[in-house]
């Protein structure tokens, strides 16, 4: 049986090399064009958002994952502490209403917030490098058009998503920017939270971010999503900076940014709306999507 994969981001990557472990033949079909894992933070912040609710499965995602980044490269993955700072006394009471239900992550809470363990980031943009690398070297291959195929599983992201490749699936996709930035002698090596985020990448180097904006997705970075982006840095420092870089993607987001595969008849499979927990999420949703695939394709031979 011959798979052809459409796009090779990070859903795409971990389809078909999940497809490969299972000895499937493998086919990419790639644009080329950039999409957000190129530009992502990859950042793993497992108790994100206001209201200290982790996502579905969670734990068991995340130890699937760090296990499948780890057997590509164990550089490509950087653990650090999380501080998630309080954001007034109300925020703080309502951690410690879901105190119980976070507590697996919980490392330290003082007056400044909670410190998260097992969280960090994946550098997404060597994630691909290592993936097409891997995925060569155990006999895929590349194309830029589509041709004969068993199965087809579409992995085309955000782009996917505006294009409507699948009927009846209303999308939320937002478009998020995000500086790099030097800030001398700063020494701050923890990831930082509340009101935006903020990366430690070493040599003073930080990235910070996101905006979120669901217009004008295909705008690229904007003035305006600087500003804000530099607003949320002097929210963790008063110190000078230098922005170096300044970068804008847009998140495929379906429903509450979790993972939706689903099957069309005459389309194939697809896997999309991995949103702003992708990292987290692709290896264990490819691998069960392929199981699925797998299965299904030998029911019908």
């Amino acid at each position: 049986m011959l798979v052809e994969v459409i796009g090779f981001g990070l859903a795409g990557a971990c389809v078909a090399l999940r497809l490969q472990e299972r000895g499937v033949e493998v086919r990419v079909v790639d644009d080329g064009k950039p999409g957000s894992t190129v530009v992502a933070a990859g950042l793993v912040n497992p108790v994100a958002g206001r209201n200290f609710e982790p996502s579905r499965d969670v734990r068991a995602a995340w130890e699937d994952a760090l296990a499948f980044y780890q057997d590509l490269d164990e550089s490509l993955w950087h653990a650090m502490p999380i501080k998630r700072r309080w954001l007034g006394e109300k925020d703080r009471k309502k951690f410690e209403k879901k105190r119980g239900v976070v507590d697996w992550w919980i490392d330290e809470v003082d007056d400044e917030g909670v410190t998260w363990k097992r969280g960090g980031w994946l550098e997404t943009r060597r994630f691909l490098e290592v993936a097409r690398g891997r995925f060569v070297e155990n006999g895929g291959a590349f194309s830029d058009e589509s041709g004969e195929a068993g199965e087809r599983i579409w992995c085309a992201g955000a782009a996917g998503l505006v294009r409507e490749d699948f009927a009846e699936l209303p999308h939320r996709c937002a478009k998020g920017e995000i500086l790099t930035v030097r800030v001398p002698g700063w020494g701050e090596e923890r990831i930082l939270t509340g009101g935006g985020w903020l990366i430690p990448l070493g040599d003073d180097l930080y990235r910070v971010g996101a905006t979120y904006d669901w217009d004008g997705l295909e705008t690229g970075p904007s003035a305006s999503g600087r500003e804000r982006v530099e607003k949320i840095l002097r929210g963790f420092t008063s110190l000078r900076f230098e922005v170096v870089d300044h970068v804008a993607g847009v998140r495929p987001i379906i429903h509450r940014s979790e993972p939706v595969t689903r099957f069309q008849e005459g389309k194939g499979w697809m896997l999309n709306g991995l949103g702003s927990k992708g990292v987290i999420f692709a290896p264990a949703v490819s691998r069960d999507l392929v199981e699925k695939v797998v299965s299904e394709a030998g029911q019908r031979g």
